[in-house]
């Protein structure tokens, strides 16, 4: 059953008619905000996180993950994270056994329409799919009057630079509303300080370090680090920095597997890559397998949760640990 994601999100509760959705795009904030609704309608579920990885690894882990019953909860929720066709089996036999107090929330990105995944789930009734579009500029508008609606001063010129800042991604817009609500206690915006808060897009900077860090240049990771700023206030756009790669990382591996060149790959990526970063992609995807890549995105989640659930914690020291564990996972051969 194909439903529309405006619609979801509108009314989470269109869900529960559902054994299992399937959430497909590049649209990786209107994931995150559905992923975590859902869990505030289930908090008193179990919820148990699984990628794709770990199925492929080992076939029963999800049909495990459903039949074995809960110490705490009645219900469980099961997210299945980075999937695509090659667990389809797995799925459907999980879905032949499953009973009514589970659910199953699976995430992948963009699929085509010739994918098996994709069409298994738009004809079969009692399984939904949706696709998660990138944002326009009306349902960003949308998307940060509502989060901002108890400010003062939040005025459409504020809005577009939040929006220009965050290149119209849903994912950096949560992180820049997660700032801006911490910084602005007081409840009333000014654009003056908003500029000051936003002002990380003109620092290339972190960039430079990520994509040391990603080639495996120890030395030059460590040297940057002791010569460029990691700021507290902007840990979390940082992650999401970070994240943003890894993900790129992923889709360009996966479209690789039809190609076997990754310079032919990269002149398929839709949006297409700038040709200055193309070099820097090159020697990344040269370090990072699939199941180094999925390893890292599961850990740079857990840290960003670990982030917000703890504000006494120096999340400078978190990031400059990070970057060092991710030149240290690229130098080691796959």
């Amino acid at each position: 059953m194909i439903l529309k994601s405006y619609i979801v999100e509108q009314n989470l509760e269109v869900l529960n008619d559902y054994r299992a959705v399937l959430l497909y795009g590049e649209n990786e904030g209107l994931k995150d905000d559905i992923k975590c609704k859902l869990k505030i309608h289930n908090e008193n579920s179990e919820i148990i996180s699984i990628f794709e990885s770990e199925i492929l690894k080992n076939k029963k882990i999800l049909y495990e993950n459903i039949i074995n019953e809960s110490l705490f909860n009645e219900k469980k929720i099961i997210f299945i994270q980075l999937a695509t066709d090659k667990i389809l089996n797995e799925i459907f036999q999980s879905l032949e056994r499953n009973n009514t107090n589970v659910k199953i929330y699976i995430f992948s990105g963009n699929l085509d329409k010739k994918s098996r995944l994709r069409k298994a789930f738009e004809k079969e009734k009692e399984i939904a799919i949706f696709p998660c579009y990138p944002d326009n500029e009306r349902t960003l508008i949308n998307y940060i009057s509502k989060k901002l609606k108890n400010f003062k001063g939040v005025t459409g010129e504020l809005i577009s630079i939040i929006i220009t800042n965050s290149s119209s991604n849903r994912k950096i817009i949560q992180n820049e509303i997660v700032k801006i609500k911490s910084f602005f206690s007081n409840k009333e915006i000014t654009k003056v300080q908003l500029l000051k808060i936003l002002n990380i897009k003109n620092d290339t900077g972190f960039e430079e370090i990520r994509d040391a860090a990603l080639m495996g240049r120890k030395d030059k990771t460590n040297k940057l680090l002791s010569e460029i700023d990691i700021l507290n206030e902007n840990s979390f756009f940082y992650l999401n920095n970070l994240n943003y790669r890894i993900f790129k990382l992923i889709e360009i591996q996966k479209a690789n597997a039809v190609f076997n060149n990754y310079e032919k790959t990269l002149e398929t990526i839709k949006p297409p890559i700038f040709w200055k970063d193309k070099p820097n992609y090159l020697q990344q995807l040269k370090k990072w397998n699939l199941e180094k890549l999925n390893r890292m995105a599961n850990r740079i989640g857990d840290i960003e949760n670990l982030m917000k659930k703890n504000t006494q914690i120096k999340n400078e020291i978190v990031i400059k640990d990070l970057l060092i564990t991710l030149s240290r996972e690229a130098s080691i051969s796959f």
